[in-house]
């Protein structure tokens, strides 16, 4: 992978990489799950840049990768802002998103008020139930005097309460939240959940779509459900082949400014 750019954002910086097809093209802004660094999406990115597509990667603050700061810092609230710097910057025609990563996108695209498209893959629409499934106990609901320093998850040691603090504090624990963030975004926003993902309730996507959905612009939002019992796609190469076919599907239906039929 060719060498970043830093780009800095308030003490720190991230690493900021640009794939551009022959002549450039469309661009797109692609934003990393919880705990892969940019060099893990050079499959995705390189997929949209043979369907023409400029890509923005990046690694971002306080994650893994070749930003500055830790993982073990990491916050919500950061990688909203570090998505904000770089749609102001790169204005990205669409935003290409993975699991939290797709959370803290969507704040971004709501407090900008971009007009940018956006595509989300298995999203995390209400973090409190995800980390629940993904680590066995409701840790909102434990007082901050019993939670231990670091708690791990999926790999990294995650300063607990700063973490859980963070969230709070920016209204990114609950599906309200995250209706009223769809709702504050300027593009069309489609969502791609895995029928059976154990992490993210496929219903509970499709709900806050409709709650988010009003009258004069029914079909702003757009679920395509596919068939998945996983949520991790580094581990299923099948799974992640599927879910980056109908990302790029999706990326393709935006670009033509088409809605599929119900």
């Amino acid at each position: 992978m060719h060498t970043p750019t830093q780009v800095p954002v308030g003490e720190g910086h991230l690493a900021v990489y640009r794939d551009r097809p022959p002549g450039g093209g469309r661009r797109c802004l692609l934003v990393p799950p919880y705990g892969l660094p940019a060099a893990a999406l050079a499959p995705v990115a390189h997929a949209l840049v043979d369907h023409g597509h400029e890509v923005i990667r990046f690694d971002g603050r306080d994650h893994v990768g070749a930003g500055s700061g830790t993982i073990a810092d990491f916050r919500m609230s950061r990688v909203a802002v570090d998505c904000a710097e770089l749609i102001e910057r790169f204005q990205p025609s669409v935003v290409v998103a993975i699991s939290l990563g797709a959370r803290a996108a969507l704040r971004a695209l709501a407090e900008t008020r971009s007009a940018a498209d956006a595509v989300f893959v298995t999203p995390v629409v209400d973090v409190r139930n995800t980390l629940r499934a993904v680590l066995d106990r409701d840790w909102f609901e434990v007082p901050t005097a019993e939670v231990p320093e670091l708690v791990p998850v999926l790999d990294h040691d995650i300063r607990a309460d700063q973490f859980l603090r963070d969230c709070e504090a920016h209204g990114l624990v609950e599906p309200a939240g995250t209706v009223i963030d769809l709702q504050h975004t300027g593009g069309r926003v489609t969502l791609i959940p895995g029928s059976h993902d154990p992490w993210v309730d496929r219903a509970m996507v499709e709900r806050i779509v409709s709650q988010a959905t009003t009258a004069d612009d029914p079909t702003r939002f757009d679920v395509r459900v596919q068939a998945a019992d996983s949520h991790a796609l580094h581990e299923d190469a099948e799974l992640a082949m599927r879910m980056i076919s109908a990302a790029l599907d999706a990326v393709r239906t935006l670009a033509d400014g088409t809605r599929r039929a119900s």
